[in-house]
């Protein structure tokens, strides 16, 4: 799960012309009437990361979240090869994923997805129910990851964190925690750093 510290140093909106006046941890996520309200940190999430269309996008949750989100497929990418945003995958846990926990259904999930697809990656959300059950996806990534042998990165974008912006941060916190730096690419030009 994302510290509290984090996600309040997330919620500081340098580019909002009226986040100073704001006390330490407070955000601009407040709609106003009239306005589209957004969506959630998991939309916010899944949106910033789907151009990355050689990953699989796990969904940890129930099958609603997976439908939820589905309009959010249509995200551009430049990746030509085959493109895993077009299909939805998720654990699609039930009551007794809740109770008992859904660590082996998420498990089973990455060896099927691995075994059927075998995408360069794999991005794991986690959703209010797995987020609020307590579910250690960050363990059950990184086991997976060393088995499989490609990454498969932990998303900390449960809807009831915030707004569909700090989602996309927290996407990018994810993915500079287990991809940027770690892997040389394989042709670089004048203007890469």
């Amino acid at each position: 799960m994302v510290s509290r510290a984090k996600i309040k140093e997330l919620m500081n909106e340098s580019a909002c012309s009226h986040s100073k006046d704001k006390k330490p941890g407070e955000g601009c996520d407040k709609p106003k009437p009239g306005l589209a309200a957004g969506g959630c940190a998991f939309d916010g999430a899944q949106i910033s990361l789907f151009p990355y269309a050689d990953a699989v996008h796990l969904v940890h949750g129930p099958q609603t979240c997976l439908g939820a989100s589905w309009e959010t497929r249509e995200t551009k990418t430049s990746y030509t090869g085959r493109d895993h945003t077009q299909m939805g995958f998720t654990t699609g846990i039930n009551t007794n994923d809740v109770i008992f926990g859904g660590d082996k259904r998420l498990d089973a999930s990455i060896d099927y997805i691995m075994e059927n697809y075998r995408p360069e990656a794999i991005f794991v959300y986690s959703t209010c129910v797995t987020a609020l059950v307590g579910d250690d996806i960050d363990m059950t990534c990184k086991k997976a990851s060393e088995k499989h042998a490609v990454p498969i990165v932990p998303v900390h974008a449960a809807g009831f964190v915030g707004s569909k912006n700090l989602g996309s941060r927290l996407a990018g916190e994810a993915v500079l925690e287990h991809l940027i730096g770690t892997k040389e690419p394989e042709f670089t030009t004048p203007y890469d750093i």
